[in-house]
């Protein structure tokens, strides 16, 4: 053990066994990233979440795919589920479900005609791609118009992405039909 001198027992604030623990100054180097530190977070929340400068990294990439989508190619469950994140593609697709959609499945999608989108049930399948297919090629039998051709893809995506956003949320209305879907 060293010996202690009178500076040393100065500084030296606790004892423990043998072990002294003295108050040191904390070295600059980690004071210095400390500070930067909060000093970015503070700018980072500034421009991402309170004036929303730019757009939070789930937002642009949902952006960049709604555009690679626009440009048109394959309609994927991995697409359809981005596109559920994009504000812009919710809002569209609400337009859209409110225009066509509600008449048979309600405002809230609880059903009234048509089956409660909002349930775990669902006839034709729950994935995202199965939804599609069922919005695009319609289900005559059931008296579910073909909306792909009047519509277009885009629109169809769009409704489909909001319908997305509605599974799950369990609204009153008409009784379950069909096969749970459990994603």
């Amino acid at each position: 053990m060293s010996e202690i001198t009178e500076e040393k027992k100065s500084k030296v604030v606790h004892v423990y066994d043998g072990i002294e623990e003295e108050d040191n100054d904390l070295p600059r180097w980690w004071l210095t990233t400390l500070y930067g530190a909060i000093i970015f977070a503070f700018f980072y929340w500034l421009a991402f979440h309170t004036f929303e400068i730019f757009d939070l990294p789930m937002q642009a990439y949902g952006k960049e795919v709604a555009a690679r989508a626009a440009e048109g190619g394959e309609i994927t469950e991995e697409l359809l589920e981005a596109m559920a994140l994009v504000d812009a593609e919710l809002g569209a697709g609400e337009q859209v479900y409110n225009t066509h959609c509600v008449v048979c499945h309600g405002a809230q999608g609880e059903g009234s005609i048509g089956p409660n989108l909002t349930d775990a049930y669902w006839i034709h399948g729950g994935d995202a791609m199965s939804i599609f297919e069922t919005v695009r090629d319609g289900v005559p039998s059931a008296g579910m118009p073909n909306w792909g051709a009047p519509l277009g893809t885009v629109a169809v995506r769009q409704v489909t992405a909001y319908l997305l956003t509605l599974r799950g949320k369990n609204v009153p209305g008409k009784e379950p039909q069909g096969e749970p879907y459990t994603p």
